[in-house]
């Protein structure tokens, strides 16, 4: 059924790469999918996470949901973040950066394909698809290669590619870096703060809420046409169409706690190098 309404709703898919994305990231346009995708679900050193996974996929609210249980390869934060290397799979995951026990960078390149091969018939007559930015929101390898997978088949099955105007600092640099590939956002559209709790409850009553308990959705959310050429001036989108993700009050000095200094020194230098490769 297509519903009344702004064109980005009209035929729409949304693929998010983690149970809890598509709430926090395109909230605003749930109920309007015809299909809602969530890529990932066993993260291979968190079981209790993967077992929670299968709970909140059964009680999720909403029919269209489409998951399709892929392993996640464990390459998150490994990228040199401010300053990442680009790759047509995603982000490089550097194995010096590695934060987690299941980190698996062939694993990472080689789903490119396997996620490309399960988004095609599923996005199928779409007219248009939300996706994860090139620069993961806040910053997640995952997000990226997701982006990247759906960016694609965009022109190969003709839908138009939107992208949550979300960024933090973390992912500042890649945004801008990306932003001359984006037409002008969509008007303001609000969040269903109903439906963002209710699936939220969900994940934080089955142990799969990965983000803030304290997270409070903004009033209101757009998002960006991707252009591949790249827009034309006058119409390309600027940092003040993307809205800053509010982190509680106490994120930075949680952050300096749990930093380790050698890896945040190499981290440093890579993302000096790769800043440098990318002009």
């Amino acid at each position: 059924m297509t519903l009344p309404g702004p064109e980005i709703l009209q035929k729409l898919a949304i693929v998010m790469a983690h149970p809890d994305d598509e709430v926090l990231w395109a909230c605003s346009a749930l109920r309007a999918a015809e299909r809602i995708v969530l890529v990932y679900g066993e993260l291979p050193c968190a079981p209790d996470l993967t077992a929670g996974r299968r709970a909140a996929m059964a009680a999720f609210p909403l029919p269209t949901l489409d998951w399709l249980e892929m392993t996640e390869s464990g390459v998150f934060d490994s990228a040199s973040w401010p300053e990442v290397r680009e790759t047509d799979y995603g982000l490089y995951p550097h194995p010096a950066l590695r934060v987690l026990k299941s980190f698996n960078p062939d694993r990472y390149r080689a789903q490119f394909a396997a996620m490309r091969e399960a988004l095609r018939p599923r996005l199928a007559g779409m007219r248009n698809v939300i996706a994860h930015g090139p620069w993961g929101e806040y910053g997640h390898e995952d997000h990226v290669q997701v982006f990247r997978v759906v960016a694609s088949l965009a022109a190969e099955m003709g839908f138009q590619l939107w992208v949550p105007a979300y960024f933090a600092p973390k992912s500042e640099a890649l945004m801008h870096r990306n932003l001359r590939y984006f037409g002008r956002p969509t008007p303001p559209m609000a969040i269903d703060a109903a439906l963002a709790d209710e699936i939220a409850q969900i994940y934080k009553r089955t142990g799969t809420w990965t983000w803030f308990d304290s997270y409070v959705w903004p009033a209101s959310e757009r998002f960006l046409p991707w252009v591949p050429a790249g827009a034309a001036p006058g119409d390309d989108a600027v940092a003040a169409d993307v809205q800053l993700i509010v982190f509680p009050a106490d994120y930075e000095a949680m952050r300096r706690r749990h930093r380790r200094w050698r890896r945040e020194l190499l981290r440093k230098a890579l993302a000096y190098v790769n800043g440098r490769r990318a002009g």
